[in-house]
């Protein structure tokens, strides 16, 4: 931990260099979040929607899933950032060093002005849970808040998989976009308004719904009792993401020079 924070002293660091220009990308970044929520209000609206979700509803379900993609946008950009290691050589020297791998992937690039879209969404989803305050009890908010971690795991998770591929390709791979910036887009909206097969894709290859869907059916519309369980499905599709990645480090031999 002493390492970590450590990289973490030093990028801020470096990034203050530049106050103005971090100060301005901070505050983008915190309207860009607003104007993808703004457009999705309308969206629902137009199509009237909003009768199977009141707009604080929507705004939690937003939250949740922004949340998770900005907090690992913020901390683990190494792994979304991997093929930078490995083409630069950069990554030869982390493995011969004595100190924790995953660790130093993570340290190796940190972005905080995505910190404005964590610190926008947390407020979101305050907002969203002071607005729905007769739907909100203390087990509810224990839930919010299993989902918001989970949801940082499973992106994550999608990091590390994406991480994992650039041991073959060397360059990083743009299909791993699909499920990074398409599970955020997709998870922005309720699950309940695809249709079945994307419902069970992100079911069961990808867990999205388990995050913003059967957790909000509990919540808002009286779903059993293990729905409110279902984000912890997250943890398998992480254990299955590390193993993707060791597998693809143990047959890493290196890019030369």
């Amino acid at each position: 931990m002493y390492l970590l924070f450590n990289y973490l002293s030093m990028h801020l660091k470096t990034q203050m260099q530049y106050k103005s220009s971090f100060i301005l990308t901070f505050i983008a970044q915190s309207l860009s979040i607003f104007t993808e929520f703004f457009v999705l209000y309308s969206l629902f609206e137009k199509f009237s929607l909003l009768e199977q979700y009141n707009s604080y509803q929507l705004l939690l379900i937003f939250g949740i899933v922004w949340f998770g993609m900005s907090f690992s946008e913020a901390f683990c950009r190494g792994f979304d950032h991997f093929s930078r290691l490995i083409k630069n050589g950069n990554f030869d020297l982390l493995l011969i060093r004595p100190r924790s791998l995953g660790i130093q992937i993570i340290g190796s690039e940190i972005a905080y002005e995505k910190i404005a879209r964590v610190l926008t969404s947390i407020g979101m989803i305050i907002f969203s849970i002071i607005k729905l305050n007769n739907e909100m009890n203390f087990i509810n908010i224990i839930v919010i808040i299993i989902c918001c971690t989970c949801s940082f795991i499973l992106f994550f998770s999608i990091f590390i998989i994406g991480a994992a591929f650039c041991f073959i390709t060397v360059e990083g791979l743009e299909i791993i976009n699909i499920f990074t910036d398409g599970t955020r887009q997709l998870g922005q909206y309720p699950m309940k308004i695809y249709n079945k097969i994307i419902f069970l894709l992100f079911t069961f290859l990808i867990p999205l719904t388990p995050i913003n869907y059967y957790p909000i059916e509990f919540i808002f519309n009286g779903g059993p009792w293990y729905y409110a369980l279902m984000p912890f499905s997250v943890i398998i599709f992480l254990i299955i993401a590390i193993s993707i990645f060791k597998l693809g480090l143990y047959h890493y031999k290196s890019t030369g020079s």
